[in-house]
């Protein structure tokens, strides 16, 4: 019988096992249909996929434009050549690499479509109207003050980037701490899950630290439903590897494991990886074409011939005894290489564009005007990839606020105002849209009867209007108006008829 992963369960080779990242490959014989006979009949085939494995580590040369593989005199070899005309010896031509940052775009414009807003928040539910509205102005105040939505951003950023990332929240001398936990800060994690429930039980974090002396450390941070631990790796004497309990068992003081943790299949550009890839290879090639091209290549027919040159090389003056000599520059053919270079690195780049769901920016003439509907028009994949996304985190999102509000709420004394209190957050995403446009339709919407003030004011906190309390205050300025009101009408009441006032005053 499986039972839920524990510190007291697992040992570190247990908890230092993970699902690979990979992605599927053809088999071998795509393309040959399956035939069905009456030994075989036709039954569903078994098909078991073939898959290519890929680390963190290759998504990480992946993002940076210096480790892509046209740098590699592996994939892209510089060309062997004879030196005849020197000492005969086999030499290289060093080949022109590109290598272009599709990668770091495609990151920055999925996640400024996806968490380009403020993080909505609204109430789901509460007895009481007013101490919701007081609960939430205060879990919003405690989110801003911790900085939550950098919490998530990293999170996030770091999930499109490596394909894993994790928030590790704590409490600390009566604060509010957290942590993300990445592969791009040496962080190799390994998460377990409750076979039922599937919420996360026990994360694995592995690193390593460097002493002073520069001898690296590895070591294993264990974090499960209510403890925290760190185990040392050492040999024993034997020189086998051993893991060594660092840091005895600590309890955090969460009721259950005190981690958000989310992975996807690969980085974000993922899909597009093997077009940027034939990109390069293409851009390195057509860099080559102009090198060989753009400058011109000087050729002579006829007898001998004595060139004056500049000091770079470039022939200043050409004399030749033969009366029919020639000289020209050796030109490329009109609409030759290069507009065929040109034709298929721009489809190229389409295409890139379109399998990550995203678009360059358009030229806007100075002086447009262009509708709400247009923008979206405009940027239609990308809000929609970030719509899809925004479902993809909802848990995640859900997990940190969780958290969050129980860490909060001990540390801030708000355990009973947060005990009956549903909100629900959730992941807004970007687009471009005029601020004028958005601020009049929430007015249209207030005045038809569409939407609540209540309602309005909460959008118009996530889209950055306002404050966290921005209900309370309007309610304190309606009574504040309403107080002054009444005590000027008491004294104009008084001015107009004096008798009647003085008796009212008499009276009370």
């Amino acid at each position: 019988m499986r039972t839920t992963p524990s510190f007291q369960t697992m040992t570190p080779e247990q908890i230092l096992r993970k699902v690979p990242f990979r992605v599927p490959i053809p088999e071998m014989d795509a393309g040959v249909p399956r035939p069905a006979t009456e030994i075989a009949p036709l039954v569903s085939p078994t098909d078991g996929l073939q898959y290519a494995l890929k680390s963190q580590a290759d998504f990480v040369r992946e993002f940076n434009p210096t480790s892509h593989a046209i740098n590699s005199i592996k994939y892209y070899p510089n060309s062997i050549f004879k030196d005849l005309g020197g000492d005969g010896k086999l030499k290289a031509k060093i080949h022109t690499r590109v290598a272009v940052a599709y990668q770091k775009e495609i990151k920055t414009k999925r996640i400024t479509a996806l968490l380009g807003n403020e993080v909505g928040m609204r109430l789901i539910s509460n007895r009481s109207r007013q101490e919701g509205e007081d609960a939430l102005s205060r879990f919003r105040e405690g989110w801003e003050e911790y900085n939550m939505e950098i919490a998530i951003h990293k999170a996030i950023e770091s999930d499109y980037t490596t394909g894993d990332a994790a928030v590790y929240l704590y409490k600390n001398n009566g604060e509010v701490g957290w942590r993300v936990f990445s592969y791009n800060t040496g962080d190799t994690l390994y998460p377990h899950f409750n076979p039922l429930t599937g919420e996360i039980a026990l994360l694995g974090r592995r690193y390593r630290q460097e002493d002073e002396k520069g001898i690296e450390t590895e070591y294993l941070d264990v974090i499960d439903d209510r403890y925290y631990a760190t185990y040392r790796l050492d040999f024993d004497d034997k020189k086998q590897r051993l893991w060594v309990l660092e840091m005895k068992p600590t309890e955090h003081g969460f009721p259950y494991c005190p981690v958000a943790y989310h992975r996807s299949v690969g980085p974000v550009w993922e899909a597009s990886q093997p077009l940027i890839d034939t990109y390069e290879m293409q851009m390195s090639q057509f860099c080559e074409y102009n090198q060989a091209y753009g400058l011109g290549i000087l050729f002579t027919c006829g007898a001998e011939f004595s060139i004056d040159t500049d000091i770079d090389g470039t022939p200043l003056h050409l004399d030749s005894v033969d009366p029919n000599a020639k000289a020209s520059f050796l030109n490329p053919a009109a609409n030759g290489a290069d507009t065929a270079f040109a034709k298929s690195l721009e489809t190229l780049d389409k295409n890139i564009m379109r399998c990550s769901f995203i678009q360059h920016a358009p030229e806007i003439k100075s002086g447009t005007d262009i509708s709400g509907v247009a923008v979206k028009v405009m940027n239609a994949d990308s809000y929609y990839k970030a719509m899809e996304d925004s479902q993809e985190y909802q848990l995640f999102v859900d997990r940190i606020v969780k958290l969050f509000r129980f860490a909060y709420g001990f540390v801030a004394n708000l355990e009973q105002a947060f005990r009956d209190f549903k909100i629900k957050a959730y992941l807004d995403p970007f687009y471009f849209l005029s601020e004028t446009e958005l601020v009049n339709s929430l007015s249209i919407l207030v005045n038809i009867g569409a939407l609540s003030r209540r309602s309005a004011t909460e959008l118009a906190y996530n889209y950055g209007y306002g404050v966290a309390d921005e209900w309370n205050r309007l309610q304190q300025q309606e009574h504040d108006d309403l107080v002054a009101e009444s005590a000027a009408n008491t004294v104009i009441n008084t001015r107009e008829n004096p008798v009647a006032a003085s008796r009212q005053q008499m009276n009370g």
